[in-house]
């Protein structure tokens, strides 16, 4: 099969996120096991192109792509409003470029950014995948409400929803964000198929455990450092436990923006929080392995690779009960669950578990590791997505 996924990031990328290690992991895998995998990806510079193969996948990355990193090209007012006058002409770079490849059986692409605005009639199956749409408002679980001022975020979300609904075949990570897109956006429930992102387990297994300082808890916070993830009312539960007298260290890597600089400043004086930065993939095993809880506290998510990563280490893992974490963790059983935007509850149920006994600790390793082996590594979820494809591809030549 000839598989062209489609998507704004790819490692190596400076835009990294969860759409990029989904892609990654879905395309590496489908190539080793004798696929065809094509990749069309945006250019970190816009001003550059390339075309090579990486891990027996080529990668296509297009430039004059619809956005400005400022790391890379000096940014001003009219880059910024790329997104809007580059919107149509990058997206139908794409479709030139799929329609210039030989024997494409199926396409994937992801509603964030709405590329697959101008592939619908292509005489090429396409399957969009659910990330999470860019208005969907975290706080209230609603849509976001624009201002006259983020005119091109509502234009950029309007037309995510616009390509959406043209879709015939379209897959969710989690059925939290399945059910948030037939509320809101009024699509057919039984178009859309729940296939969970994928991981590979043996990439996170830890080889020998690692036996922590019983005196101070050890926490890690892996994601992108913005106010709806939960970041800050993790700080202020470190800070209830501090003033109780309880020695913290924790550790928080990803991707910092403005939000997270702010952060960084605010805690310099602490002394027991340290941020990363934006990480590799291949250094975050170690990182994951070297602390015991992991503290995932989003306002909403849609799935939670974090998540599954910190499970199969195999760390303690506490998550938000608000979308795709749980759907993964069963609370008390293989992790914990905590209401978000809490805490004062957040910061009792992370001394809760590490309160907890060796043996009970161990037990809920043991079940993390055997959830994530049964449910999500990608030879499962690869062989269901691929059943998936093979649906798809058989419905499309009937129609």
């Amino acid at each position: 099969m000839h598989i062209v996924y489609v998507s704004r990031e790819y490692p190596p990328t400076k835009r990294g996120g969860g759409i990029a290690s989904y892609v990654y992991d879905m395309a590496t895998y489908y190539a080793n096991s004798g696929h065809k995998v094509t990749v069309i990806a945006a250019s970190d510079d816009t001003r550059e192109e390339s075309d090579i193969i990486e891990n027996g996948v080529r990668v296509i990355r297009l430039s004059k792509g619809d956005f400005i990193i400022p790391t890379i090209e000096k940014t001003n007012l009219f880059k910024k409003l790329r997104c809007v006058y580059r919107f149509y002409s990058y997206r139908l770079k794409i479709r030139e470029t799929i329609l210039s490849l030989k024997n494409v059986d199926i396409i994937e692409v992801a509603e964030y950014g709405a590329e697959s605005y101008y592939l619908h009639n292509i005489n090429i199956p396409v399957v969009v995948r659910l990330h999470t749409p860019a208005s969907l408002d975290r706080s209230t679980f609603g849509e976001k409400k624009y201002s006259i001022r983020q005119f091109y975020e509502c234009f950029c979300a309007s037309k995510e929803k616009q390509a959406l609904l043209k879709s015939h075949y379209i897959t969710s990570c989690s059925t939290s964000l399945k059910q948030w897109v037939v509320k809101y956006w009024d699509i057919d429930e039984n178009i859309i198929r729940v296939i969970y992102n994928p991981i590979h387990l043996y990439e996170w297994v830890s080889e020998t455990p690692t036996h922590f300082n019983k005196d101070s808890i050890k926490i890690l916070y892996v994601g992108t450092v913005i106010r709806e993830k939960g970041i800050g009312d993790l700080i202020e539960a470190c800070k209830l436990l501090c003033n109780q007298g309880i020695k913290i260290e924790l550790t928080v890597a990803g991707k910092l923006g403005q939000y997270g600089e702010n952060l960084l400043n605010e805690t310099k004086e602490y002394g027991w929080c340290s941020f990363l930065g934006n990480v590799n993939r291949s250094d975050l095993r170690n990182i994951y392995s070297s602390h015991e809880i992991a503290c995932f506290p989003s306002w909403w998510e849609a799935f939670g690779l974090i998540c599954t990563e910190a499970m199969s280490c195999p760390m303690l893992t506490i998550g938000s009960n608000h979308g795709g974490m749980s759907e993964i963790i069963d609370d008390g059983i293989n992790g914990f669950l905590i209401e978000p935007q809490d805490p004062q509850s957040l910061s009792k149920k992370i001394y809760d578990v590490w309160s907890m006994s060796d043996t009970e600790k161990e037990t809920i390793r043991r079940n993390a590791l055997k959830k994530i082996k049964e449910t999500f590594d990608i030879s499962n979820i690869g062989a269901q997505m691929l059943d998936y494809y093979q649906f798809v591809i058989n419905q499309f030549k009937k129609s």
